[in-house]
């Protein structure tokens, strides 16, 4: 398994904006791509116009299989500033 971190950047005002569209791209990968598990978005605290995911991949194959093609446009008021590509080595998070 892997973890890929993104944070972006968004521009005052389109904040709920872009919050749609990283879940209605986040539910189009997950059923689209295979390997393909998910993300969960995060911002930090205090609240700023910073954003983070961290999307789970079964492996590297997968998330380049998604990165050739990923089929969908980007968000217009959003710059991502980096990506980080990391091994997991253990999970232990509680689901629900």
């Amino acid at each position: 398994m892997i973890r890929v971190i993104y944070r972006w950047r968004i521009e005052s005002g389109h904040y709920e904006e872009f919050l749609r569209w990283w879940h209605e791209g986040t539910l189009r990968i997950r059923s689209t791509y295979p390997g393909a598990m998910g993300s969960t978005l995060c911002r930090p605290t205090p609240s700023s116009d910073q954003v983070v995911a961290v999307a789970r991949w079964k492996s590297p194959e997968d998330l380049e299989g998604f990165w050739q093609d990923p089929g969908a446009s980007p968000f217009p008021w959003a710059a991502m500033e980096t990506v980080e590509v990391m091994e997991e080595l253990d999970h232990l998070t509680v689901e629900g």
